[in-house]
């Protein structure tokens, strides 16, 4: 069995798409940058963008949700 952290176990990627400031497009966030304000997005390969730019969306609808 896996050791579990005391502190909780942080999912892989977080599961929120994103729009920005100026670009009609959806892109996945691959990670948040608290500390310097910036989100990683999958946007023609990966971008640091400020988070003042980022309009989040809420997250992904689960596989067995998304039929009803």
């Amino acid at each position: 069995m896996a050791k579990r952290s005391k502190y909780g176990n942080m999912p892989p990627v977080p599961e929120y798409r994103a729009k920005v400031k100026g670009d009609a497009g959806v892109y996945h966030v691959l990670g948040i940058d608290w500390m310097n304000r910036m989100v990683l997005l999958d946007r023609a390969g990966t971008e640091w963008t400020p988070i003042k730019n980022v309009a989040f969306d809420p997250p992904f609808p689960e596989p067995d949700q998304a039929s009803e």
